[in-house]
């Protein structure tokens, strides 16, 4: 109970000893920046991804656990496809002002620990944009210097201008993956206008649920026909199967749902202890619903969740004996898919069993856990989680074309399809 007081006590000190690094990744460098989301107007468990020149915005929502209120700023960077800072410079792909103020806050209402809830729509009447391609959305106190800047966030700007056929086959071309990795088949049509060098010109990214460790970036077309490009690599463009994602439900803290053990409530805010995880991975198959890792905000019918849903530190525990030269990692949403040190699980010897506390809004959530081996990025899901073909993953296919006047990677087409409409040939 100390610890976890503490912790909720550090919420209010954000001083900076060291210079923080920023990337250009959905990552919060702000201790007091919490429950960052972004997504298309009105449905919270979409895809940030918005057409060129449509009414579409995207809404960004975030909570501050200052005692004051800021006038924070936003900016938008363009990226390539392997989100590096393009050549551009910001004239060329926005037009109007520069940078924005969020004006749009409201305080908690008898919450603890309180805090300010932050809105803005993107882009805005005074900021428009002019390019397809990827972009950071980067928020920032004072100036967009790196010692200012508080989170950033990815999304999209399309063109849906080349359409993508996409299938599973049951029996992959190397077949040891069969039962268990998922092998994506891809065709890819273009128009004339993109004739050019095709196969030099257009890549594709290739995304698993929101996973950013394990996607497949620059991938290139191995054959061209006609205005079709063909993706026919000698084993496959394949991911892990995995499994269904793990979920708990706190939504309420006056009931306790499935696998939640115990909520503990004290003059410091709640604590959510969850109920103790197993292995999956020598275990059969089993059908679960899922939302595919995504996290949904969400307090009781008679609370405004905006300022009245309330934060738990969240007690996660795996039951699982140490796994040598590797780390185990909390994996979701609700951690913006980051394998950082907040997700990072410590180990107990003499429980036998790795522990994480992660601090979370009123909600439904979505998480599993993956293993890093030492000196690798990419997660593994398959050690604890199992391996099968059957998961109900969805995948994001996003479609570049390299303009080269002026320089810039056109985001020209996405696609969103889920495992679960496969091929069985």
């Amino acid at each position: 109970m100390k610890r976890i007081s503490l912790l909720f006590a550090l919420l209010v000190c954000t001083a900076l000893v060291f210079p923080q690094m920023i990337t250009n990744e959905d990552k919060v460098y702000d201790d007091n920046i919490q429950t960052v989301l972004l997504f298309k107007d009105g449905d919270q468990l979409s895809e940030p991804v918005i057409r060129l020149n449509s009414n579409d915005r995207l809404r960004l929502s975030f909570d501050d656990f200052s005692n004051e209120s800021f006038r924070f700023k936003y900016t938008l960077v363009h990226c390539n496809e392997f989100w590096e800072p393009s050549d551009l410079t910001q004239i060329e792909y926005l037009e109007g002002y520069f940078e924005e103020e969020i004006l749009d806050y409201y305080f908690s209402l008898n919450a603890i620990p309180g805090y300010i809830h932050y809105t803005q729509l993107i882009p805005s009447s005074n900021m428009r944009i002019k390019l397809s391609g990827n972009y950071i959305l980067k928020v920032y106190l004072d100036d967009p210097s790196d010692a200012n800047v508080l989170f950033t966030k990815r999304f999209y700007v399309v063109e849906q201008l080349a359409t993508v056929e996409t299938a599973i086959p049951f029996y992959p071309d190397n077949l040891i993956f069969t039962h268990k990795k998922q092998q994506i088949d891809l065709r890819v049509f273009t128009p004339d206008l993109f004739n050019a060098e095709p196969q030099q010109r257009i890549t594709l990214t290739l995304q698993q649920n929101g996973r950013w460790d394990n996607a497949k970036m620059g991938i290139k077309a191995t054959s061209v026909m006609m205005n079709e490009l063909q993706y026919h690599y000698p084993n496959g463009i394949v991911f892990d199967g995995g499994n269904e994602f793990r979920n708990f439900d706190m939504k309420s803290f006056l009931y306790q749902s499935m696998y939640i053990k115990r909520i503990v409530s004290d003059k410091d805010g709640y604590i959510v202890v969850l109920h103790t995880d197993y292995s999956r991975a020598k275990k059969p198959y089993e059908t679960l619903e899922d939302i595919n890792g995504k996290k949904l905000i969400k307090a009781r019918h008679d609370q405004v969740t905006m300022i009245e849903g309330e934060y738990a530190m969240v007690q996660f525990t795996l039951k699982h004996a140490k796994i040598m030269d590797a780390d185990v990692y909390v994996l979701g949403a609700l951690n913006n898919w980051q394998l950082d040190e907040k997700s990072q699980m410590n180990y107990s010897s003499s429980a036998k069993q790795y522990y994480c506390d992660i601090l979370l809004k009123q909600g439904y959530y979505d998480y599993m856990y993956v293993v890093v081996p030492k000196g690798t990025t990419e997660g593994d899901i398959t050690v604890i989680e199992g391996d099968f073909w059957e998961t109900k993953n969805n995948y994001s296919v996003y479609i570049y074309y390299r303009e080269k006047v002026p320089a810039y990677d056109r985001l020209i087409g996405y696609e969103k399809f889920s495992s679960f409409k496969v091929s069985v040939d």
